[in-house]
């Protein structure tokens, strides 16, 4: 009794190879290829079996394969970290890497550091816009000649607005990119005045921020003209403080002990300035804590 698999024609099988893509497009046609030789050789009932397992196992292990990362991608444009959640977990159930994770959040820098409702956001995302410009974060696959026709600029728009980028057929999953609504972008900014780096949450205002870490939106604007509209920032936006407020915003391999240093006191009275610290060993980059 013949396997019911090969009622189908060889013909029908190299069809859906070019009508199919990649592994199972291949496997389909192979598998045509063998009911042809099924039909036609004499070969042992155990032999016929054996080959009717061996096609099953191929196909299903590429339909796996080829849909798997699509099934992980479904994350949709950022992702809030849960209990138990790491930059790891997070990477491999969203189908991207934690190197390309670590470019989207340049808040994380290299530690492995991340807290139960942080938001994160993932490559393929466009963040906020004033206007006149947005920012990507690139999905792997992408080409700046790609992004050039998807967002109706040129690559050399593309690599004004992006100086960073050295090689124009280099850029990374995870990185961001900005891109400029209209045809050209303007000249660089100057560089801000020193001061330090703040990186925009979920419901963050320039006011609350500014109200949070004790200074003005004015002062702010001061030292980020690229802001151009006050009411809109965007998650992950990395903001320059005044060097002088009266509170600090953690850097990566920032511990207590070399906060209080820096600012000439004691971890016992960072402690009392901010109760909200449960555990003095455990501190987050981005984190604002009152110095004085």
């Amino acid at each position: 009794m013949h396997w019911r698999f090969c009622q189908y024609s060889p013909m029908s099988a190299m069809h859906c190879r070019l009508a199919g893509r990649g592994v199972i497009g291949n496997l389909l046609a192979f598998s045509g290829i063998y009911c042809m030789l099924y039909n036609e050789m004499e070969v042992s009932m155990n032999a016929k079996k054996f080959i009717q397992l061996f096609v099953l196992i191929a196909v299903l292990v590429s339909v796996f394969a080829v849909t798997g990362p699509a099934f992980a991608a479904g994350c949709g444009s950022s992702v809030t970290v849960a209990s138990g959640d790491t930059l790891y977990k997070i990477a491999n159930r969203c189908g991207t890497s934690v190197s390309a994770l670590r470019r989207a959040n340049p808040e994380l820098g290299t530690g492995n550091l991340i807290y139960p409702g942080q938001v994160l956001q993932l490559p393929g995302t466009i963040l906020g816009s004033d206007g006149g410009y947005f920012i990507y974060i690139v999905d792997r696959g992408d080409t700046l000649k790609g992004l050039a026709v998807r967002f109706d600029t040129t690559i050399e728009n593309l690599l004004a607005g992006n100086p960073d980028i050295k090689n124009a057929n280099v850029i990374y999953e995870g990185q961001r990119l900005t891109v400029w609504v209209s045809q050209t972008p303007p000249p660089p900014s100057p560089p801000p005045a020193s001061g330090q780096t703040y990186y925009v949450r979920k419901g963050d205002t320039l006011r609350n921020i500014a109200s949070r870490l004790s200074t003005t939106v004015e002062a702010i604007l001061k030292l980020n003209p690229q802001i151009t509209n006050p009411n809109l920032i965007y998650v992950g936006q990395a903001i320059t403080i005044p060097a002088d407020v009266p509170s600090y915003i953690v850097q990566k391999g920032d511990t207590l002990r070399i906060i209080a240093n820096k600012f000439g006191t004691t971890v016992e009275n960072l402690l009392a300035l901010n109760p909200d610290i449960r555990n003095p060993n455990l501190i987050f980059v981005g984190q604002v804590i009152n110095v004085r």
